[in-house]
């Protein structure tokens, strides 16, 4: 059994030798041309050994020279044929590996998930895969053969850059992002990247490639809003500058003719529209949170809602929205403001000519934005809150003490004079406290506050200095016009009906005028509190 395996495997073994052997022709001709030489020189020598054996005579030929004459030509013609069956195998090969390359080269060029175009030296189309027709709308049939620079794919504004590009491309290679246009006249965003088409150090053309980069642009055309809304929410602009902008951002991505943004005012519970853009209803009026109608089912539910005139009328749970959609309206869309999971609001887009503006897909583009919105929004809200209880008595709402005199001077310069200050105490203060508590007492400062605010005008600057301590700064108001302003004050208060009558406000006034030339406010301030405690002794 050992034996006929050895012996099995000796044949294999031969066997392979002369695969090797066919495989490599010019092995094989020296080897048959060694056995021939061989064969030759013993020839020769038979020749000869007949002579010296036998004893004939040696011919006149001489055998041995002539087959000695026969070895180097047999050997070169050999060498020669052998060198021509080389050449015709390397080129048969060569030739197979190219068409191999060609096919590869077709079906990694038809095959290519990109479109395609080979070009050639002059620009013009010589073939096209079928991801160009997909991305372009044309057939071969439709564009063989023509410049790729006619404009069948360049809007007109891009003609000139298409001849720039193709120049350029045809010298090296070359990627570019530019607009483009289907064959419906669909303008895109695309990539461009050529290369030449070298054969022997010789330019036969370029293949163009082109992607639809139209998600890549938009990706970062969302990522630029939102930054843009980000860096404002940081910046000094008010929340008033920040609406407009936040409608200006989100225009770049979703059609904002008709937009507005919906808060919640928890105090009041209603809802309020602080930004209103629309062509056809350009005042939205606050409604409580409770109202029938899609932006306040928005902020009840924390969910985004589409909606036409389709589905209003298709889907049942949509009925009772119908009165509120109208027929007006065409198309709506709202997306709820959330920090965390708290709704403070709402952003909503909608048209009243065209019912297929919006589509599901603009919800996830806006619900994406509405966090970035909601923070802008919720930033600059508490912003404002810090900086109006700076500048704020928070019992009653008033200016406190630090912006009063921050105004003073801001004031006290020639083009307000004359400049005039009220200075304002509240009689019998602490007895209402002792008396019915410090809340009443609280209660009776709100109501002076609340009837000086009736009675000023715009521009007045009305403060709580502390305690039962109020000012009036009136800019361009005259003496007599300030004395006026003291009457009706008084009056107001001694007319006031509130119930119980321990909360009409008993007060004590006096005021100081700073008439043409510069004083300082101090000295002014020290005039009008000295009246305004002459006035208090009068009223006791």
């Amino acid at each position: 059994m050992k034996l006929k395996l050895n012996l099995e495997d000796k044949i294999l073994k031969l066997q392979r030798c002369i695969e090797k052997i066919k495989e490599n022709r010019e092995v094989l001709i020296i080897i048959v041309m060694f056995i021939l030489l061989c064969f030759i020189v013993c020839l020769s020598e038979v020749l000869y050994t007949s002579h010296f054996l036998l004893g004939t005579s040696p011919t006149s030929f001489n055998w041995r020279k002539a087959l000695f004459l026969i070895i180097p030509i047999i050997f070169f013609g050999i060498l020669v044929i052998s060198i021509i069956l080389r050449f015709l195998r390397e080129r048969k090969k060569a030739e197979e590996v190219l068409q191999k390359s060609q096919q590869e080269f077709v079906s990694l060029f038809k095959n290519s998930p990109e479109a395609l175009v080979y070009l050639d030296e002059k620009g013009n189309i010589i073939d096209i895969n079928p991801r160009f027709t997909e991305l372009f709308g044309y057939n071969l049939n439709e564009v063989k053969g023509r410049n790729l620079d006619n404009g069948m794919i360049h809007p007109p504004e891009k003609m000139e850059e298409g001849k720039w590009m193709t120049e350029k491309a045809l010298k090296g290679k070359f990627y570019y992002e530019t607009i483009r246009k289907k064959k419906d006249g669909t303008l895109f965003p695309v990539s461009i990247s050529i290369s030449r088409v070298m054969l022997d150090g010789k330019l036969q053309g370029a293949i163009g490639m082109y992607r639809d980069i139209t998600e890549r642009k938009q990706d970062e055309q969302l990522h630029q809003v939102l930054y843009n809304i980000s860096k404002a929410a940081n910046s000094a602009i008010s929340l008033d500058q920040l609406y407009p902008l936040i409608h200006q951002e989100l225009g770049s991505i979703i059609d904002t003719t008709n937009f507005y943004i919906a808060l919640v005012d928890e105090k009041e519970d209603k809802i309020f529209f602080p930004y209103n853009i629309d062509n056809t209803k350009p005042i939205h009026l606050p409604r409580t949170i409770n109202h029938n109608s899609l932006v306040a089912e928005v902020i009840r539910t924390g969910n985004s809602i589409f909606v036409n005139q389709e589905i209003i009328k298709g889907k049942k749970f949509m009925e009772k929205f119908k009165e509120w959609f109208g027929t007006l309206r065409k198309v709506w869309l709202g997306v709820p403001l959330k920090i965390e999971d708290k709704t403070i609001g709402v952003i909503a887009v909608q048209s009243y000519t065209n019912s297929h503006l919006y589509s599901e897909r603009d919800i996830g583009l806006l619900e994406f934005v509405s966090s970035q919105v909601a923070t802008a929004i919720e930033r600059k809200r508490t912003e404002e809150k810090i900086r109006y209880l700076s500048f704020h008595d928070a019992l009653t709402d008033l200016y406190n003490r630090a912006y009063f005199e921050e105004e003073l001077e801001r004031y006290n310069f020639p083009r307000y004079y004359p400049l005039s200050i009220m200075m304002v105490d509240v009689n019998g203060l602490k007895v209402i406290n002792d008396t019915f508590g410090h809340h009443k007492g609280d209660k009776l400062l709100q109501r002076l506050a609340s009837l000086l605010n009736s009675i000023s005008r715009k521009g007045d600057v009305i403060a709580r200095l502390g305690g039962d301590e109020f000012a009036i700064l009136l800019p361009s108001t005259t003496a007599e016009q300030v004395h006026d302003f003291h009457e009706r004050i008084k009056k107001t208060c001694e007319e006031d009906s509130i119930k119980p009558i321990y909360l009409r406000p008993s007060i004590a006034l006096g005021h100081a005028t700073q008439k043409g030339e510069y004083q300082n406010t101090e000295a002014l301030l020290k005039e009008a509190d000295k009246r305004m405690y002459q006035d208090k002794n009068i009223t006791r």
